[in-house]
């Protein structure tokens, strides 16, 4: 029976507040776990969280029994061999990397060739390997990325739609017809899927308020799609789907003139968790 895991974000556990308040360590874990989401995601190669950062945090995933994702963010063979080295040291709670590709070339042939390299790594290593749509990266145009998905048949992706969302720029709804093909195309090869919403000019917009109602439905159709995909695809198995609450903090999170944000963001996400929970019970129903 195929089932749902709602994991969330490490890095949107942090608040980069003006006045440097932040939870500490086992009250981060702690309240992911209380609050019921089946695993954390660790943003793995960035300046804060060098790859070998993440071996500080297995007790912890341990003592609160949470599995596992992790963004890499690699520029080569070797970071990516980094980022696998530290999904084993989970001791099997990894359920997969979701690479973001920091690497130069801009042409589909290089990047495709590269990417393949990357793939294999992840199958000697046995740890799935997808690739995420990303802003200031390889994937970084949603178009690009759909040629590197037609050069990469065996490529799967990781769906972050907040990126394409402000990276095409769609003002108007509802979308065009082309358009909204070109999602379609993506959710068909999408493993996984990341919670945040935005509008065409902000990566990351507040659910609760009645100004961004129109791009909350849209995504919540997105959602609905790509998850009806999912089970599609992995009908007749007992495999886990992930969707990853990821609200980041600020720039991600707006903040008024006193820099601080408006919002909650840890309520936020429990929202879109409790919306997605939703959704996949509807999508269990048997059809009428």
């Amino acid at each position: 029976m195929l089932s749902l895991d709602i994991f969330q974000s490490w890095w949107a556990m942090g608040f980069l507040r003006p006045d440097g308040y932040e939870w500490t360590t086992e009250e981060r874990f702690e309240m992911i776990s209380k609050a019921g989401y089946r695993g954390v995601c660790f943003d793995a190669g960035l300046s804060y969280m060098p790859y070998e950062s993440l071996s500080d945090y297995v007790k912890y995933c341990e003592q609160y029994d949470l599995d596992v994702v992790i963004n890499a963010f690699p520029r080569n063979q070797a970071d990516v061999a980094s980022a696998l080295k530290q999904a084993k040291m989970f001791n099997g709670r990894c359920r997969f990397i979701s690479i973001i590709g920091y690497i130069v070339p801009w042409n589909v042939d290089e990047v495709a060739n590269i990417t393949r390299q990357w793939l294999k790594q992840g199958q000697e290593s046995q740890v799935p390997i997808f690739v995420e749509g990303h802003r200031n990266c390889m994937t970084n145009d949603l178009l690009f990325t759909l040629q590197l998905m037609d050069a990469v048949p065996e490529l799967m992706m990781t769906a972050d739609l907040s990126h394409f969302m402000v990276n095409q720029e769609w003002v108007f709804l509802p979308l065009e017809d082309h358009q909204q093909a070109l999602i379609s195309r993506y959710l068909e090869r999408s493993e996984c899927f990341q919670g945040r919403i935005a509008s065409p000019e902000q990566i990351q917009i507040q659910p609760s308020f009645p100004q961004h109602e129109k791009w909350v439905k849209l995504f919540h159709n997105w959602w609905i799609e790509g998850l009806t995909s999912w089970r599609r695809r992995h009908s007749g198995t007992s495999d886990r789907c992930v969707f990853l609450c990821e609200l980041g903090p600020p720039p991600y999170a707006i903040t008024g003139s006193d820099g601080y944000e408006l919002t909650s963001r840890w309520d936020e996400a429990l929202q879109i968790k409790a919306t997605v929970e939703s959704i996949w019970s509807e999508l269990e129903k048997p059809s009428q």
